[in-house]
Formats: structure tokens, C-alpha cells, sequence
């Protein structure tokens, strides 16, 4: 459930979004704007911003008698973010594994929309990627049932040809929608959007990914959002599990529940907003904004 490294996070004064979010944001081949050496996906270089030794009760380091740079930057813009922003959330999550329940793992989302990133508005612009892939997906998704562009219909004809496996399947149409970059956001959206459509497959081992319904497309744009929401905490938050003494199998099993939480909350949302017709990029849209809002709230 997600990338493989934790961010440290950006440092106090840096901005929540970075000036590459707006390059090329939209365009197919990129998922968060981001070129190939982007930093962590989170406006900055990966530094050691937060601190992973800060992961506890988020109040220490944060300078010299309480105020850093950062802080003063952020008082006189506040586009800037605040200085270990994402440690609360860190202390929420911490409490969660060690027992704290479904209460403490909505404190740790609530505190990382809200002040890691930003509100949910903020969040939904930085993660405006993920909306953006995920409508791709489903409106290609959309093209190969209706045959309606040459070009897919020629790239249908040529895997229908390769008589692919489910999975490799599933590969090539991530490769088509989404082309491999080397940045950490595009990749963590492939994964996502590979895990989506790996959960479609669960659903229906007979699914027919040339001919699918309106509703498992838009379960397929459900599930990518939530796969990479999924991935943000790991990737903000990710830290914490570095301290925990459980053994791996325990570990698993408490993302494998975050993952459960995340994907009830998103789909609850989607069943409010759902279309009578289908628009997969605004459908996408919504249901990031929505969600992320009820994650903050």
C-alpha cells in the first residue's frame, strides 16, 4: 500500500505546493506535474524537516525559543507551510497502532489534510494529479467499451492480439494511460491505479476490462483515489512505523486496516456524488475534493 520510502517531510517556510506543480499539470504523461527528480511529492526536497526523532508529541525542534524562519515566513504567507506540520498527525498515527482504534487513525488523516497539507482545498490542489489520473484512466476505460477514438481502438486490437494475462493486462493499459516518468508521485499513482484495477479483477475474476459498466469504471476511479490517499499517508506519515516493534505481519495487517478505513470513507462518497452519467474527470475531481474534505473534517 504505496511507495517504499517515507518523506521526511519539507521544512518550515518551504511552500505547500512547489512551483513544478503547475508544469505540465494536466498532461498525460505526468501525474503531479512532477519532473523525474522531483523531491518527495511534497513541495520540497526530502530533508529532515519534521524529524523523524520529532514523530512523538510534535512540539520539540521547532527553534529557538519556538520560533524558526519557517514560522515568520508562514505568519507573513500563508502559502507557506508551518514547521513539522505533519508531526500531530505522526503522534495521531502512533497512537493508532498501538491500539488506539478507528478515533485515533481519523485524528492522524484529520491532522495531515488539515495542517500537513494545508486544508482540504490546498490538499486537493496539490494532489490534483491524482484527479487528473484517475479521469484518465476511467475516460480511457470509457473510449475501449464505446470504440470511440481510432487510436485506442487500434491499441485494444494490438493487446486483444497479445492475448495477455489479467495482470499484464492490466499493466499495459497502466502503461498506455499513464507513462512512466521516474518521478515519485507518477509512480505512486501507477501503483495506485495498478491496485485499483487488481481489485476490479478481485470483484469479478471474469471482468472484461474491454467492456466494462459505468459503475466498475467509476469503482475503478474510486479505487485509485483511494489507493493514493492510501499512499500519501504513507508517504508523509510513513515514519512512525519505523519506530514500531511489532513483527511485519502486524504491521501489514494495521495498514491493511488503514487501507480498509480510507477505501469506506471514499467509496461512501462516491455513492453520494455518483453521476447518472458518466464524467470521469469530473468525477474524479469531486470525489478527491469531497473526500479529502471529509478526511479533514
Amino acid at each position: 500500500m504505496g511507495t517504499s520510502t517515507s518523506s521526511g517531510g519539507g521544512k518550515g517556510g518551504s511552500p505547500f505546493d512547489p512551483e513544478w506543480l503547475d508544469l505540465g499539470a494536466g498532461a498525460p504523461s505526468n501525474g503531479d506535474g512532477a519532473p523525474p527528480d522531483a523531491g518527495d511529492g511534497n513541495g520540497s526536497p526530502q530533508d529532515s524537516g519534521d524529524g523523524a526523532a520529532g514523530d512523538g508529541d510534535g512540539d520539540a525542534g521547532d527553534g529557538v525559543d519556538g520560533v524558526d524562519e519557517g514560522a515568520a515566513q508562514e505568519a507573513e504567507n500563508p502559502d507557506f507551510a508551518p514547521g513539522r506540520r505533519f508531526a500531530p498527525a505522526r503522534s495521531k498515527l502512533s497512537n493508532y497502532l498501538g491500539g488506539g482504534g478507528r478515533d485515533a487513525l481519523r485524528g492522524a488523516a484529520k491532522s495531515m489534510v488539515s495542517k500537513g497539507m494545508g486544508g482540504s482545498g490546498r490538499a486537493a490542489s496539490t494532489m490534483r494529479g491524482t484527479a487528473q489520473g484517475a479521469g484518465r484512466l476511467g475516460a480511457f476505460l470509457e473510449a475501449v467499451r464505446d470504440g470511440t477514438d481510432a487510436r485506442i481502438r487500434d491499441w485494444v486490437q494490438r493487446v486483444r492480439g497479445a492475448n495477455l494475462s489479467a495482470n499484464d493486462l492490466a499493466l499495459e493499459l497502466i502503461r498506455e494511460v499513464m507513462p512512466d516518468t521516474g518521478s515519485i508521485d507518477d509512480e505512486s499513482l501507477r501503483n495506485a491505479a495498478a491496485d485499483a484495477m487488481a481489485m476490479l479483477y478481485e470483484q469479478d475474476p471474469q471482468v472484461d476490462i474491454f467492456s466494462l459498466s459505468d459503475q466498475q469504471i467509476a469503482d475503478v476511479i474510486g479505487y485509485t483515489i483511494a489507493n493514493e490517499v492510501c499512499n500519501r499517508m504513507d508517504l508523509q506519515l510513513g515514519q512512525t512505523y519505523e519506530k514500531l516493534k511489532h513483527q511485519p505481519r502486524e504491521i501489514q495487517a494495521l495498514r491493511n486496516d488503514i487501507k480498509e478505513w480510507v477505501h469506506g470513507e471514499v467509496c461512501a462518497v462516491m455513492e453520494q456524488i455518483l453521476p447518472r452519467q458518466l464524467d470521469p474527470q469530473g468525477l474524479a475531481k469531486a470525489v478527491l475534493e469531497t473526500a479529502l474534505g471529509v478526511f479533514a473534517e
